[in-house]
Parts: C-alpha cells; sequence; structure tokens
C-alpha cells in the first residue's frame, strides 16, 4: 500500500515538473525569438552576429516546442 501511494505521487511529482519545464521553455522560446527580431532590424554589424547567433539557442527550443505540441495533440486525440 504505502509503495502504490509513493509510485502516484512521485509519478504526480514528474508529470507537474514536466510541464512546469515545458512553459519555462516556451517562455523562454518567446522571449528569444523577440530578442532577434528586435536585433536584427537594426543594421549594425555587432547586432546582426548577435541576432544570428541567437539561432543556437532557438533551434533546440524549437524542436522542443514542436514536441510539446505534438505530444500534446496526441493525448487529445487519444
Amino acid at each position: 500500500m504505502i509503495s502504490t501511494v509513493t509510485t502516484t505521487v512521485t509519478t504526480v511529482a514528474t508529470l507537474a515538473a514536466g510541464a512546469t519545464l515545458g512553459a519555462l521553455a516556451t517562455i523562454l522560446l518567446i522571449i528569444l525569438l523577440s530578442t532577434k527580431e528586435v536585433v536584427t532590424a537594426d543594421t549594425r554589424r555587432i547586432f546582426t552576429f548577435f541576432g544570428k547567433s541567437l539561432d543556437i539557442a532557438i533551434l533546440p527550443l524549437l524542436i522542443t516546442f514542436t514536441l510539446i505540441v505534438t505530444f500534446k495533440i496526441i493525448e487529445v486525440l487519444a
């Protein structure tokens, strides 16, 4: 009985942490995309370089966001 309760609590805590990390990743993606748009609007060379270097952080977060949306759609349909 105790192991069942412990397993259930652990599973719920893990799901809550996953949802929190997904929300944080989405917020960070929005911030980085906004920053890239603002920075690349300037014509100075240093800002252009900084805007291109933001792609290093944006690409993995974009893939993560795509996976989150895909799994949520599968969860709703299943």
